[in-house]
């Protein structure tokens, strides 16, 4: 039971182990922006309050103005699809003439995330540009420009730039202005679908709900009353809902895999406590069952050392046994969860040689402990008893 238990141990806690470091790896992943000092919410304008899109467009940019007028706010912005919130428009997109087309229409028309977003997002965000520019404020002769992402550009423009590039939408088009990382969409740990970012003030499909994301200097929760009596001022009849920061919207993401690593790495800490209890349990046995057998290797002539070792030594059995056995399952157990796993390989060598050390060192102290007992033996005393 003993070497089945520490067999156990060694699986759950390798296990457990590589899903806290993928957690961790998780944790450092790069989303695309800076969630750190961003308060979101949405603001819908529903049609009948506000039957015409330019009702609703001059009441978002009275919010806006509001918003950015509050004090330690240093940025406003507003977009159809926050990051990890999913819900952009997915819309296939082909590009007439674009290197990569192969005149297949389900190879050049590819799913693509459309986002409508105000100007000042991607500077809000902190997104990365990496070629091109931002949206402007201010629009010129009615053009309507639109910024992609790396994969959008990878994908039509893979060995060239996609500036300057007219994109169709719908029945208007929009000129390529600029080139950002991607923002995670749908999960924080991979790449979503290419996207598309669309200025917000050029479509009417943006004048009806917007999430506006507001930075600020100080704690994005402190900033939340002075928001909602803002905006009822503005207008009465205007819902503010889904008011969360982004941090808590990553973590809202997360949830799933910290609920995964905290299950199993409390199942590995229990099976690491049986298996420590049942050490302790035999080798506090093997003292007390061969007693006088110690007691007569003391008087021969054995020293305390000698016959503590030979206690131990019992114990370094079965936890041996236990590791031989329990390896193959390690590599099983990780080949099952290598689909779940992120930046972490099923072998990874720190997890493994951290959790051999753990359980050698706690399998020590559970041999130890009651094998200690072997220095209290009076030689005398026990042969008379």
């Amino acid at each position: 039971m003993v070497v089945a238990q520490v067999a156990l141990s060694l699986i759950l806690l390798s296990t457990g182990g590589l899903i806290v470091r993928s957690f961790e790896q998780l944790l450092r992943t790069n989303p695309g922006f800076n969630p750190d000092g961003l308060l979101t919410m949405r603001v819908p304008m529903p049609q009948q309050l506000f039957p015409k899109p330019e009702d609703s467009r001059a009441l978002q940019n009275r919010v806006h103005m509001t918003l950015a007028s509050l004090p330690d706010v240093t940025g406003v912005s507003a977009t159809t699809a926050l990051p990890m919130t999913a819900g952009p428009n997915q819309t296939p997109i082909g590009i007439a003439g674009a290197p990569a087309n192969t005149g297949n229409p389900e190879h050049d028309r590819p799913l693509v995330d459309v986002i409508a977003t105000r100007a000042g997002y991607v500077e809000v965000m902190r997104m990365r540009v990496l070629s091109g520019r931002a949206f402007n404020e201010a629009r010129g002769g009615g053009v309507r420009e639109a910024i992609v992402d790396r994969a959008f550009a990878n994908f039509f423009f893979p060995a060239g730039s996609p500036i300057g590039a007219t994109v169709p939408f719908r029945d208007n088009s929009a000129i390529i202005v600029g080139v950002v990382e991607q923002a995670r969409q749908y999960d924080l740990h991979k790449d979503g679908r290419p996207q598309l970012y669309l200025r917000a003030e050029d479509w009417d499909f943006a004048s009806r709900t917007l999430s506006f994301a507001v930075r600020t200097s100080r704690p994005p929760n402190a900033l939340i009353p002075d928001v909602q009596a803002m905006i009822r001022r503005i207008d009465p009849r205007l819902a503010v809902t889904q008011v969360r920061t982004m941090s808590e919207i990553i973590d809202e993401a997360l949830s799933q895999q910290r609920l995964g690593a905290v299950l199993l790495g409390g199942f590995a800490l229990g099976a690491l406590l049986l298996a420590a209890l049942g050490l302790f349990g035999v080798v506090s046995g093997s003292v007390t069952r061969r007693r006088h057998e110690l007691a007569m290797r003391l008087v021969l002539g054995a020293d305390y050392g000698r016959v503590l070792r030979l206690v131990l030594g019992e114990g370094a059995i079965l936890v041996g046994l236990g590791v031989l056995i329990g390896v193959p399952g390690v590599y099983a157990a990780g080949g099952l969860i290598r689909g779940v796993l992120v930046g972490v390989s099923p072998s990874d060598p720190l997890t493994l040689t951290a959790v051999a050390i753990g359980l050698a060192l706690v399998a020590l102290a559970a041999c130890y402990v009651p094998a200690r007992r072997v220095l209290d033996i009076d030689p005398a005393r026990s042969l008379r008893l």
